[in-house]
């Protein structure tokens, strides 16, 4: 039987509260006085109860799994050191 490696990204690591939409004006720049919407984010509830920051800070502190940078904007956990961690 052959086992296939398991790999998270951080947003499936880490929880998120939710967030209403907001409306912002552009103070500066060329686009000064034209709005911008951001949408509302639902709750995003991880394997770990701690934010996206809190992840990063352990990885470069050494108190967390390195990732595997699969490319410039893809980065994954395998999730047997994930686990391994948590169960640690």
């Amino acid at each position: 039987m052959i086992h296939k490696e398991q790999y998270a990204r951080v947003k499936q690591l880490a929880s998120a509260p939710s967030t209403p939409e907001k409306i912002y004006t552009i103070k500066t720049g060329e686009n000064a006085g034209m709005k911008r919407k951001d949408s509302a984010k639902p709750e995003r509830v991880g394997l770990l109860p701690v934010s996206e920051k809190t992840i990063w800070t352990w990885v470069k502190q050494g108190k967390f799994p390195q990732p595997i940078k699969m490319s410039e904007n893809f980065t994954v956990w395998r999730m047997s050191e994930v686990q391994a961690w948590i169960d640690a």
